[in-house]
């Protein structure tokens, strides 16, 4: 439990420096504003400024969780045998191995549909497809190497 309990505390620091920079974007955009000269730019703002203190408040739930196991031993440990699930695990990884198909199937598919209607959107489901699958190829390659 002791080198668990160091674990939980180098992701509970990181998670504090991610708050922080979290908490500088959210205060910088509202200070200096969204200088867009549309109609979707406040639109735009407040969807940015929701998804930060979204990112925040899941934040902070996460961090009160680790800091209330860090100083009960028995949270400790129900945290750990939680989190090292072998059922729990596979379940997770059948369900992302499906829904990352499923995504590249339904983003193809858009990006073959709107290419009858609008040419930008099209290329940048493209280039969303190209990303997600440049990101599964690495991961993957990553993955092969350390096991």
């Amino acid at each position: 439990m002791i080198e668990y309990r160091a674990v939980i505390t180098r992701r509970f620091k990181w998670l504090i420096g991610a708050t922080g920079v979290f908490s500088l974007i959210v205060i910088l955009t509202a200070l200096y504003g969204y200088k867009v000269q549309s109609d979707a730019g406040d639109f735009v703002h407040g969807v940015q400024v929701g998804i930060f203190v979204g990112m925040q408040i899941i934040i902070l739930v996460i961090g009160k969780k680790w800091r209330a196991a860090l100083r009960n031993e028995s949270l400790l440990k129900k945290l750990y045998i939680e989190e090292h699930d072998e059922r729990k695990k596979l379940i997770m990884d059948k369900a992302n191995s499906l829904s990352l198909y499923v995504t590249l199937f339904s983003v193809s598919l858009a990006a073959i549909v709107f290419g009858f209607f609008n040419v930008t959107i099209s290329i940048t489901l493209f280039a969303v497809l190209i990303m997600i699958l440049l990101t599964r190829i690495s991961i993957n390659q990553y993955y092969n190497r350390k096991f």
